[in-house]
């Protein structure tokens, strides 16, 4: 991977206008998350912008040559007498900051387009200019019947009850991607594309074949045969209601924790070398990978993209986990060996 410089502006969130450039960076750090805020910071020598900057009023950019990287609203500006940091965060920060704007009921729907509604009201709510990408639902994926009232919570506690449904959510250039990622493998890599070595774990830390979903009005339990064993977990949501929603959530959650196998590990942030066989923007948080090292080709999810970058070079690193149900993909396509 070979990346320019990256050069960094400062817009009004007003009319799109750019305030003016960050000149001369000293250091930067930007990343894409899943299901998380992800953050752009930006050290630079003092200069005239450093007085002009205005949290919320203001949004940075991150460019690597001609392409858009990062975009979003500045948190904080500081200065000192010899240089200044800008500190911002994507748009869905946002969701701590906004009550939920609608009361709406949802049936039998996918959590993705439900998530959608609501990030829609959102941004329309703040002025901004942006429509979420809704991904198509997987085949297997459940549909849910769901409710919200406006004003009573913030968007955040109603996304995070979605997201234990199983809702996936990342914003990649200042634009919300809602709902899980093709089971596709978008990248193939190799061990020797990482800086640092990974490793073969065998885990049951995590493993339920016995789960009880304890719902608003109800509960239910879900059984996955595994080897004999009786493993319980007890999985409280306390929003959803339904006999049939519940049934869902069970075996979703079975399906997920019923499961031991020889996982690969890369370790948390493995940097890319410069010549791994991947583009920054192709590296989108919930995509699949494969990385094949210790005789294990296996499918990982791309949970997290953090660029470094100073004048003397970039680093780009990775967090990969294994995907929630990695059998679903086995059966898609990919190959685990």
């Amino acid at each position: 991977m070979k990346l320019e410089q990256a050069a960094f502006a400062v817009h009004s969130i007003a009319d799109g206008s750019m305030v003016g450039a960050l000149e001369c960076p000293t250091g930067y750090t930007w990343s894409r998350e899943l299901n998380e805020v992800s953050r752009c910071q930006v050290q630079a020598p003092l200069q005239e912008l450093s007085t002009l900057v205005t949290p919320w009023v203001h949004w940075v950019s991150c460019w690597h040559g001609q392409s858009l990287q990062w975009f979003g609203p500045i948190q904080d500006a500081t200065r000192d007498r010899t240089g200044m940091t800008v500190d911002a965060r994507d748009v869905s920060v946002l969701m701590w900051h906004t009550r939920t704007q609608t009361t709406k009921a949802w049936d039998q729907l996918n959590v993705a387009p439900i998530a959608a509604d609501m990030w829609r009201d959102m941004l329309r709510f703040h002025r901004i200019d942006a429509e979420p990408v809704v991904m198509p639902a997987l085949a297997s994926a459940a549909r849910y019947d769901v409710s919200v009232t406006a004003d009573l919570r913030y968007v955040q506690q109603d996304m995070a009850d979605l997201a234990k449904l199983g809702l996936r959510w990342t914003v990649v250039r200042g634009r919300p991607i809602l709902g899980t990622q093709p089971t596709d493998i978008a990248a193939e890599l190799s061990d020797c594309d990482l800086t640092t070595g990974a490793t073969i774990h065998r885990s049951g830390s995590k493993t339920a074949n016995d789960v009880r979903v304890q719902g608003k009005n109800g509960a239910y339990t879900q059984r996955q045969e595994l080897a004999g064993l009786h493993l319980q977990s007890i999985v409280s949501l306390d929003d959803l209601f339904g006999v049939s929603n519940i049934q869902r959530a069970a075996a979703e959650y079975v399906g997920r924790t019923a499961v031991i196998r020889d996982e690969l590990v890369v370790p948390q942030n493995a940097t890319l070398t410069p010549d791994a066989p991947v583009e920054l923007d192709m590296l989108v948080p919930g995509i699949n990978i494969t990385v094949s090292a210790l005789d294990l080709r296996t499918i990982l999810r791309l949970d997290q993209v953090t660029v470094t970058g100073s004048p003397t070079g970039i680093e780009v690193a990775l967090s990969l986990s294994t995907p929630d149900n990695p059998t679903q993909l086995e059966k898609a396509g990919g190959t685990v060996q």
